[in-house]
């Protein structure tokens, strides 16, 4: 629909006529408060099918390896996907729920940056969910970016880092906007500001909408969904009391080994196999099926 407003000629083309690439991972969780495109209503069915031609990546990166402890992370992985819950799986899953995860613990002070307005509003609201109202910084805390600035580089919405340092104009201080915050981006690929630390980043604050703000957000936690296309290196889960096509699968898969993972709370066998009483479980499977079929 967007895009035959930006294409009003070609309104009679699907997406306008543009090239069109789906990339992604239908075992993963559909879209918030809606369903899989592939069990959506009749309109997004039709252009669904509508593409014709599939290429499937059958190589695992994020957990590489070929220990056996990798491998059978691998497959528990591979059962969970197939929602396939194997009580041997769900075992070892439950093992490191009593090993603590060193925590990375710092006492600093903390600093207040409160959002400006750049513009008035008539009814005095300046709402933009992608500037928070209020940020929370101080030195070593876990953030995660809010907006793409650089996405070749991979400053991008949804990257995860950490404040090395927080630097004020010439009398400025809390709770005023820092002039930037040093950071450590993880996924940073870009020219090094600092040789010594490559992942080295200035974050500078930027308007957008009625909003000034530093596009940084805590990030000591993330939900499911959040973690999306994100590796982390080492994760604390709680996949909660109900299941939704993938959760389980999105939640465990974070991580790059089993050693990397902790439960907490820990969950129990019958929770555990919800992952295969989901309505779109099967209609995903078959989706799958119909897909590999046409592979290239």
């Amino acid at each position: 629909m967007r895009l035959h407003e930006a294409f009003p000629n070609r309104q009679h083309l699907p997406f306008g006529g543009i090239s069109i690439i789906l990339i992604g991972d239908l075992a993963q969780l559909p879209p918030i408060m809606d369903k899989p495109i592939y069990a959506s209503c009749s309109s997004a069915i039709a252009l669904w099918n509508l593409f014709t031609t599939t290429v499937s990546l059958q190589t695992v990166f994020c957990q590489q390896g070929i220990e056996l402890v990798q491998a059978r992370f691998k497959q528990i992985l591979t059962n969970i996907r197939n929602a396939q819950p194997e009580q041997d799986d769900w075992q070892l899953l439950m093992t490191p729920t009593s090993k603590e995860l060193t925590p990375i613990c710092y006492k600093r002070h903390v600093a207040i940056s409160e959002a400006v307005n750049v513009r008035s509003q008539p009814n005095g609201e300046y709402e933009d969910e992608q500037l928070e109202k209020q940020i929370l910084l101080c030195k070593g805390q876990q953030i995660m970016l809010t907006t793409n600035i650089w996405t070749k580089a991979g400053l991008v919405n949804g990257a995860l880092g950490e404040v090395v340092d927080i630097v004020y104009e010439y009398g400025s201080k809390p709770p005023d906007i820092p002039t930037y915050v040093i950071t450590i981006i993880n996924n940073y690929t870009g020219p090094s500001w600092n040789p010594t630390y490559p992942k080295l980043v200035p974050i500078t604050p930027i308007s957008m909408g009625n909003r000034r703000q530093i596009l940084l957000k805590m990030a000591w936690a993330v939900t499911v969904h959040k973690s999306q296309g994100l590796t982390l290196q080492r994760a604390t889960i709680d996949i909660g009391a109900t299941e939704r096509q993938g959760l389980t699968f999105t939640a465990i898969s974070k991580v790059k080994t089993l050693d990397d993972l902790r439960t907490e709370p820990g969950f129990s066998f019958e929770r555990y196999c919800k992952m295969q009483n989901n309505p779109y479980t099967i209609i995903r499977k078959q989706e799958e099926t119909r897909l590999q079929q046409r592979s290239l």
